[in-house]
């Protein structure tokens, strides 16, 4: 069927933060990632348009309407849609007992997109279960970020709020906040705590000396050559290497 003009517009001003959280909708586009997303349960689906050769998986019920490749480049984000695009509807908060978890992520303004998805692809691959972001990290939605993680903010619990209202009660529950920065610890012989709670900081100025003043210590990637800085992405996915290879679990 062809869209409407209306329908067109709108699925085209969920690009805008704004709109994603008036409407609480969000896209996810291409084969790859509608197809994870429809072997999840985190997030529901509104509905899905793709043109006649997507074959959707799963035996969910869905709002499935077909396209045109020409309405699926009208309404695409994308230099080159792959032959589906979804609207998603935000996920319900999911609490956390902190008792329970021994390792926890946190973002502390992040700003670029590419950088965010990548981060929240490299924990999940590394097995954290939950990423606490700053108010004004960028948007877990953004197309960009649902792009670069591929698949990961299906998985991963993300929790954007304050971070000096957030990491206080990860102290009371004997987290040792530890921050990632040019100074510290040298990450090889780095003895990390129990219950970790790793804290990168933004792509160009590093940890904010709000959340610095509540860390309990910090920790840097020793330098051989002559680079001046690593991308806050390859730092995160060094650091938890380490961590795992170090506690092995």
């Amino acid at each position: 069927m062809a869209l409407t003009r209306n329908e067109i517009k709108f699925i085209k001003s969920l690009q805008e933060k704004k709109v994603r959280e008036t409407e609480r909708l969000f896209v996810v586009e291409g084969v790859k990632l509608v197809e994870e997303l429809l072997l999840q349960d985190k997030m529901e689906v509104e509905a899905i348009y793709a043109t006649p050769e997507f074959v959707p998986t799963g035996s969910k019920s869905l709002n499935l309407v077909t396209i045109s490749e020409s309405d699926l480049e009208r309404i695409s984000g994308l230099v080159n849609p792959n032959r589906v695009l979804a609207l998603v509807k935000f996920p319900k908060p999911k609490s956390v007992d902190w008792q329970l978890e021994k390792n926890v992520l946190v973002l502390d303004e992040i700003k670029d997109p590419g950088n965010l998805g990548t981060i929240l692809r490299t924990a999940d691959w590394f097995g954290i279960n939950t990423v606490l972001a700053s108010e004004n990290c960028v948007d877990l939605y953004n197309p960009k970020v649902i792009q670069a993680s591929m698949g990961a903010v299906y998985r991963i619990n993300y929790i954007q709020d304050s971070l000096q209202k957030m990491l206080p009660d990860l102290k009371k529950s004997g987290f040792k906040l530890v921050g990632a920065a040019m100074q510290g610890k040298d990450l090889y012989t780095y003895s990390y705590p129990e219950k970790l709670a790793l804290v990168m900081g933004s792509e160009s100025h590093g940890i904010s000396e709000k959340t610095n003043s509540l860390l309990d210590e910090t920790l840097t990637i020793p330098k051989f050559g002559e680079t001046e800085s690593l991308n806050v992405g390859v730092a995160a996915a060094i650091i938890l290497s380490h961590f795992r290879q170090v506690k092995g679990i």
